[in-house]
């Protein structure tokens, strides 16, 4: 359509408007591309953060149940270096 050069003046001004319709319509694609791509890497930063969150969880669960005596030794429980060690336990734990 606007190959087609005008005759009259109302033809002139359709294909200004037709010119500017499309002017607008690549400015938005433009706008919408850039809102897709960044919605695409808030996803990908969310995963992130999802993931080292996850890790992050399961390390301080890992600790909390870790065991306060793994070498199957008997211990004196009023010790002072065993209570020392079950308080830096709960401690950690927290």
């Amino acid at each position: 359509v606007l190959d087609h050069q005008p005759e009259t003046e109302h033809e002139r001004e359709c294909h200004d408007a037709l010119r500017e319709a499309y002017k607008r319509e690549d400015y938005y694609k433009g706008a919408l591309y850039g809102m897709q791509s960044t919605a695409v890497l808030q996803e990908m930063y969310c995963k992130t953060l999802s993931s080292q969150l996850a890790a992050q969880e399961e390390k301080k669960l890992a600790r909390k149940w870790e065991k306060l005596v793994g070498d199957g030794l008997p211990r004196l429980l009023t010790g002072d270096e065993f209570y020392r060690s079950v308080v830096d336990h709960n401690n950690a734990a927290r």
